[in-house]
């Protein structure tokens, strides 16, 4: 998959690593790519409700100098503002 963090190209791939209909979850994990340059693992989880949706990072940097992954969170915000438009115009 590829995204745009900062203004640059990066490149994730990424595995569904659970789906929980109970709880309506989802887990992603990436698997390969820019984002584990920086972080030794980085996995998603969302869980739904009938007014929200909860975002979790869980991620393991390889160094503490590395940042917190803002740049990302700030991503997942940009493409749920685009859903919100999409979703109030229909």
């Amino acid at each position: 998959m590829l995204i745009i963090i900062a203004g640059q190209k990066k490149f994730i791939k990424q595995v569904i690593e659970a789906i929980d209909p109970y709880k309506k979850s989802i887990c992603w994990k990436a698997i390969e790519r820019d984002v584990l340059e920086m972080y030794s693992s980085f996995t998603i989880i969302t869980s739904h409700e009938p007014q929200w949706t909860i975002w979790t990072f869980d991620y393991e940097k390889k160094t503490e100098d590395i940042p917190e992954p803002l740049s990302y969170l700030g991503h997942v915000v940009d493409v749920i503002k685009d859903m919100e438009g999409h979703l109030l115009k229909n």
